[in-house]
């Protein structure tokens, strides 16, 4: 019996999302990291691990940007299994995102419709908790955002050295107050001026385009720069008037085909640079599917929420048993 599913999920799932998510978030947060150290038993084994800009991770499965936005348990979930953490978006001041209601469970579907808008406790806050986090800080991303480019150079500055690198979201679709565009000119411009700040590892974070093509030209930007990855892909826009804001990304299962087609295109033209793909993956299978697409890692959230705890361990034993046999 799948005591997350039977028991535990619907006692969360009788609770408004962000209520739930707060529940949990506090009991990890007031946990010592041997409690999931001890219970979840992390499947660890060289045969899993990736390399990336020449850092080593025990899993290509990573935790996605906002289940810890503040840095609060990223500790915990690298027990349960992930090889990296996404921590955040951070943003330079503490700030309260849109109103509520602002986050959507379709729990047939299995997705998520958020329009949160970056929501967080503000990067000297965060900064404190990964300073007491130096163990596990190469297993960190840190992923930052800001009103204006000054705001994202900033914590680049501000968190340099004490994380594995950095994710550069610039394409929230429920983030209406953005100024940044996605095109070439922004991502030459901030890679240039995150270049002259710090080497740490960069992943530009894209939006899902309709046009696949529209890929070529940014992803063949951030190629010319050295250590520079791309995520693809963000949530998916759409309209919601059950969001108080009427607008929001939908995340979940039903995003992996499109998540597989945009990695396709891009590995097709792009055959160097860091891919990590992101939206819809649910299982090994789907993991496997996308590493063997040109995928250099992937990260989840969404089916976490719906899955459990357990769904990296899964994912990892899963992924050894193949890796094995084929070997045989």
């Amino acid at each position: 019996m799948n005591i997350y599913k039977s028991v535990i999920r619907p006692l969360l799932f009788s609770l408004p999302p962000e209520m739930s998510h707060s529940i949990v978030e506090n009991l990890l947060f007031y946990s010592p990291s041997n409690v999931t150290k001890t219970f979840f038993r992390n499947q660890v084994n060289s045969l899993l691990e990736i390399e990336i800009f020449g850092q080593k991770f025990s899993s290509p499965v990573g935790l996605a940007a906002g289940l810890d936005k503040n840095c609060k348990t990223s500790q915990h979930y690298l027990n349960m299994g992930f090889g990296f953490s996404v921590v955040g978006t951070v943003m330079k001041h503490p700030r309260l995102g849109n109103k509520k209601p602002r986050l959507l469970r379709l729990n047939n579907e299995e997705v998520l419709i958020n329009s949160l808008a970056f929501p967080s406790e503000g990067s000297g806050v965060i900064f404190n908790r990964i300073n007491k986090l130096q163990h596990i800080k190469n297993k960190l991303i840190v992923s930052v955002s800001g009103i204006l480019e000054d705001e994202i150079l900033y914590n680049v500055e501000y968190f340099k050295g004490q994380c594995f690198g950095f994710e550069i979201n610039i394409s929230s679709p429920n983030t209406n107050d953005l100024s940044l565009l996605v095109n070439q000119v922004s991502i030459k411009s901030l890679s240039e001026k995150i270049r002259r700040i710090t080497d740490d590892p960069i992943f530009f974070k894209l939006p899902r385009f309709e046009d696949l093509n529209l890929y070529r030209d940014l992803v063949g930007t951030m190629e010319s720069f050295p250590k520079v990855g791309v995520v693809l892909t963000n949530s998916l826009p759409v309209d919601d008037k059950r969001l108080k804001v009427g607008r929001g990304g939908k995340s979940g299962r039903p995003l992996f085909e499109d998540t597989l087609n945009i990695l396709r295109a891009v590995r097709k033209e792009f055959h160097e640079i860091p891919i990590i793909s992101c939206g819809g993956i649910n299982s090994a299978e789907d993991v496997l599917t996308l590493l063997e697409s040109g995928a250099t890692a992937i990260q989840l959230y969404t089916s976490l929420i719906f899955n459990g705890p357990l769904i990296a361990n899964k994912i990892n034993s899963k992924l050894l048993s193949i890796i094995k046999t084929v070997k045989e």
